[in-house]
């Protein structure tokens, strides 16, 4: 038995496709004609978009949504309009055999990613804006759909930069023929250490997500719905070879990543005074007790008449 993965279309584990489908447009409709006014419409627009990168990539080896869009007589709108930004224009050139230098984009998409990231970073700091993370990455609206078909893919960037999958996709195979009760100590150590390492934007990405229903869509694609299957097909695999009693897996992944989680979401503040002697009885986290906890866990589904470390 392997443990599971997530479907094809989602590409390796945590990294999603950048891919945008053909017609996407940020703020538009994919159907019927030009997207903005530009003096081509339909075909001849798609085609008079080709025909300028064409011509920038072979004489610089790269090109700019802008200079094709004004070369090409339409709108920066109608090339997203027919190719979603950048990459897919790049993509379009890549299937005639022209290859494109897109390493002068990525310290701009860098700094859109980072800006947005700044922003969720910070308490109260609201829903992130297009606009708003154009500013705080001191560029223009127009600069972030050059690199992202729209405010989602945008957030996806962000989600996968924070979320804690590719930590524990690293360790769910090598623990897969470890004892249970090592195997779960190496993944849930890497799951928290990660997840303090990103505590503030977790946090405020998790608050923000109660009023952001399109960020609430990304966090659980992109972090939970990728990072749970791992673990169910570790404990399936578990439960399939007899060293753990079999019971719902998704209740157990949960009673061993929610604590680091609740803790993470309720604050610093909380989080130091709840763990202080006579405050709340001296609680002891499972994210500072991650042996304690997880010996806790197994007495609970470990076989009848078995270690909790069981083989």
């Amino acid at each position: 038995m392997t443990v599971n993965q997530p479907g094809p279309s989602h590409g390796p584990i945590g990294h999603a496709s950048d891919a945008s489908p053909e017609g996407a447009s940020p703020g538009g409709s994919a159907s019927g004609g030009s997207a903005s006014g530009g003096s081509a419409s339909g075909g001849s627009a798609r085609e008079a978009i080709l025909a300028a990168a064409r011509r920038q990539v072979r004489e610089s080896s790269g090109f700019s949504v802008k200079d094709v869009a004004a070369e090409a007589g339409v709108s920066r709108q109608t090339v997203h309009h027919h190719f979603g930004g950048a990459k897919g224009l790049r993509a379009a050139l890549a299937v005639e055999g022209l290859e494109v230098d897109a390493a002068a984009d990525e310290p701009t998409r860098e700094r859109l990613i980072e800006g947005a990231m700044r922003i969720m970073s910070r308490p109260g700091g609201g829903v992130a804006s297009i606009e708003a993370i154009a500013a705080e990455a001191g560029m223009t609206k127009g600069a972030v759909y050059h690199h992202f078909a729209d405010r989602g893919e945008l957030l996806r960037a962000v989600a996968r930069r924070v979320s804690p999958v590719d930590e524990v996709r690293d360790k769910v195979g090598p623990t897969i023929d470890l004892p249970p009760r090592e195997g779960l100590i190496v993944i849930a150590r890497a799951y928290y250490d990660f997840m303090r390492s990103r505590a503030g934007l977790i946090r405020n990405l998790a608050a923000n997500s109660a009023r952001d229903p399109e960020l609430a869509e990304v966090v659980m694609g992109e972090i939970v719905g990728q990072g749970a299957p791992l673990m169910l097909g570790w404990f399936a695999l578990q439960f399939e070879r007899g060293r753990l009693r079999p019971v719902d897996p998704s209740l157990v992944v949960q009673a061993l990543f929610g604590p680091a989680f609740m803790m993470l979401v309720m604050g610093p503040t909380v989080f130091d005074r709840i763990t202080q002697p006579g405050i709340a009885a001296g609680i002891h986290p499972a994210i500072d007790n991650v042996e304690a906890y997880v010996d806790l866990l197994l007495g609970g589904i470990a076989p009848a008449g078995a270690t909790a470390g069981g083989t």
